[in-house]
C-alpha cells in the first residue's frame, strides 16, 4: 500500500501564500493540489516541475449552482491548461429535490467531455443533503456506474456534513470498482484517514494532510 501522502489531495492553509502551499506539498509529497487557471496553475506547472504531484482545479466549488453550460465553459478553460484532473460539485438543487434525469445529464456531459480531454473526473455528491435516503444516494451511485466517471466524491467538506464510513461503505458495495472513491471533510487524523481508506475510499481530501503524515511517521517510527 502507498504512504498515506500519496492518498491525499492537500486543501490549503487559507493563511498560506500559493508559493508556501507549493512548498508544503513537495516537502510531504502529496497526491495533488489545487490550482486556479488563471493566475496559478503556471506557478504550480513551474514549481512542481520536478515532482509527481497532480495539479487538480476545481469547479463552481463548493457552491454547486452553476448551469450545466457556465459548467462546461469553466471545464473548457480547464481543458486549455491541460488539467489532469477537475473535482466538482453535482448541482445542490437537483441533488436535493433528487432530480435523477438532470443528474445523469449533468453527469454523462462533464464525464464525456473529460474522456475526450484526458481529464479525471471527480464528481462530488453532497451526500449529507441524502441522509437518510440510502435509495437516493444509491441511484446516483447507479447514474455513475453508466457514465463512468474516473471518482466519486462524498462530500466538497463544505457543506453542514463532511464524510462518513457509512457513505463509503455505500457506494464500496453500489458502484463499479472501476470508479474510484474519494473522502472529503471532516478527515482530521491518521486513524480517521485509515478508517475511510479501509472502508473503500482510494484517496482522500484533507487540509490536516501534514498532521495526517506526520502522525503515519510517528506510528512507524515508534
Amino acid at each position: 500500500m502507498k504512504m498515506i501522502n500519496k492518498k491525499i489531495d492537500y486543501i490549503d492553509d487559507p493563511n498560506d501564500t500559493f508559493e508556501q502551499y507549493l512548498e508544503k506539498a513537495k516537502k510531504y509529497n502529496f497526491r495533488a493540489i489545487f490550482a486556479k487557471p488563471e493566475n496559478e496553475y503556471d506557478i504550480a506547472k513551474e514549481s512542481l516541475k520536478d515532482t509527481d504531484i497532480i495539479i487538480a482545479g476545481a469547479i463552481d466549488f463548493p457552491e454547486g449552482k452553476m448551469e450545466l453550460d457556465e459548467k462546461m465553459k469553466r471545464f473548457e478553460d480547464y481543458a486549455a491548461k491541460n488539467y489532469e484532473e477537475v473535482d466538482y460539485p453535482l448541482n445542490q438543487k437537483n441533488v436535493e429535490n433528487k432530480d435523477f434525469d438532470a443528474i445523469e445529464k449533468e453527469m454523462s456531459t462533464i464525464s464525456q467531455f473529460c474522456k475526450q480531454h484526458n481529464i479525471r473526473d471527480k464528481v462530488i455528491v453532497e451526500m449529507c443533503k441524502l441522509d437518510g435516503d440510502d435509495a437516493a444516494k444509491e441511484k446516483i451511485c447507479e447514474i455513475a456506474n453508466r457514465v463512468k466517471p474516473a471518482f466519486l466524491k462524498t462530500s466538497t467538506g463544505r457543506s453542514f456534513g463532511g464524510a462518513k464510513i457509512e457513505d463509503v461503505k455505500l457506494m464500496k458495495r453500489v458502484l463499479d470498482p472501476a470508479i474510484k472513491i474519494k473522502a472529503a471533510g471532516g478527515i482530521h487524523t491518521y486513524d480517521e484517514a485509515m478508517g475511510f481508506l479501509n472502508a473503500g475510499a482510494s484517496i482522500m481530501g484533507a487540509s490536516a494532510g501534514i498532521k495526517i503524515v506526520e502522525q503515519e511517521r510517528d506510528l512507524k517510527n515508534a
